[in-house]
């Protein structure tokens, strides 16, 4: 079965490619819209991954990989309201930064709410900083993942110990997803900008951190009350990929598995491929319920093949609809078509599957988020 869909899936990302801009990927193959036609950066990314993990990387041409990485790398940016060199495309900032009435009035009303201490929401600004910072450590860890590295130094974030902490508290660990996800891209950053003694007293400050966020009881990582299954699962999966940077030990993965098989798993493209990768992850460090883990495995193995679209060779991320947005940005109309950010995280979570039942001799190469 996986050799025919891994040449299908190749075919889908080429077509997907923008005829007059190598390395430029359009995110659906019919329903773009005017943006989602013009974001490059992340979907270039996707693309690269997709190369990869279905093991057709190595059969380009090594000028082509080449000019590729080098279009990944053009996205840093000196732009002195992030980080120094973060990665920044320009579509997306745009789009943040455009005068839109009904949504500044919303960010006012949020800003007041704060102010008076009613409630804490996340304004635009922060928003967009996050989605910055995510856009950084995708292009990272995609140009490490084929051997390469960020052309410029991206050494923007918080090191020490005492400002890794406050970093990390910042976030809503009631809700690790988005708390999670700021943990993992630290990790990033640490495993791959730093050396020597100020890399390992980091790495070590980023464990004694997240040591104080996990729950005994669970094995998950969060603070004050068990969230749902979804922002659970999805938070242990952020904090998991940032393990998998820092080569540490998994806390409880025995009782994760056991969470994890209890929860019946959701239908789109982000909630398959956390639990799967959750589930790979702890399952490779012990061998506990390991024929329990591959039942629950093929079960959603099945699903995701529900989301496959025969006549476009690719995944959509939610059944029989792409991909609508990418970071706040409106990038198709929700068509019945594959899409590349769904195809991208269901060939992940296929290759994670096939890599904890067959014992590491997978027909996909596993990356690293």
């Amino acid at each position: 079965m996986y050799n025919n869909l891994i040449e299908n899936l190749t075919e889908f990302i080429k077509t997907l490619e923008n005829p007059e801009k190598p390395h430029h990927y359009f995110p659906v193959p019919e329903g773009a819209t005017s943006k989602g036609k013009k974001v490059e950066l992340g979907f270039s990314c996707y693309a690269m991954k997709c190369y990869f993990m279905l093991d057709k990387w190595n059969q380009l041409d090594n000028k082509i990989k080449e000019n590729w990485k080098k279009h990944i790398n053009s996205f840093q940016s000196l732009n002195n309201k992030f980080p120094n060199n973060s990665f920044i495309d320009k579509t997306v900032l745009d789009d943040y930064e455009k005068f839109n009435l009904q949504k500044d009035m919303k960010n006012l009303f949020k800003f007041s709410i704060n102010t008076i201490g009613i409630k804490k929401y996340e304004l635009s600004k922060q928003r967009l900083n996050k989605t910055i910072v995510a856009e950084t450590k995708q292009a990272i860890s995609t140009l490490y993942m084929v051997g390469d590295k960020n052309q410029l130094p991206y050494l923007d974030f918080p090191k020490k110990e005492e400002d890794i902490f406050n970093h990390l508290n910042l976030f809503d660990w009631d809700k690790p997803w988005n708390a999670g996800a700021q943990f993992a891209s630290l990790c990033v950053f640490v495993s791959t900008q730093l050396n020597g003694v100020e890399k390992i007293d980091a790495v070590n400050s980023l464990v004694k951190f997240i040591n104080s966020k996990v729950n005994e009881g669970t094995g998950l990582y969060f603070e004050n009350k068990l969230p749902n299954s979804v922002e659970s699962i999805n938070g242990a999966m952020k904090v998991l990929t940032g393990f998998e940077w820092l080569e540490s030990k998994i806390h409880y993965p025995e009782k994760i598995i056991d969470y994890c098989l209890s929860q019946e798993p959701n239908n789109e493209g982000c909630d398959l491929v956390d639990i799967v990768y959750v589930l790979n992850r702890c399952g490779k460090q012990t061998e506990y319920k390991k024929a329990e883990i591959i039942k629950y495995l093929n079960f959603v193995e099945s699903l995701i093949m529900k989301h496959f679209i025969e006549d476009d060779g690719g995944f959509s991320y939610f059944l029989e609809k792409s991909q609508t947005h990418y970071y706040g940005v409106k990038i198709s109309e929700g068509l019945a078509k594959a899409d590349i950010h769904g195809t991208t995280l269901l060939i992940w979570a296929l290759s994670l599957i096939d890599n904890f039942r067959t014992d590491d001799n997978s027909l996909f190469k596993v990356i690293k988020a």
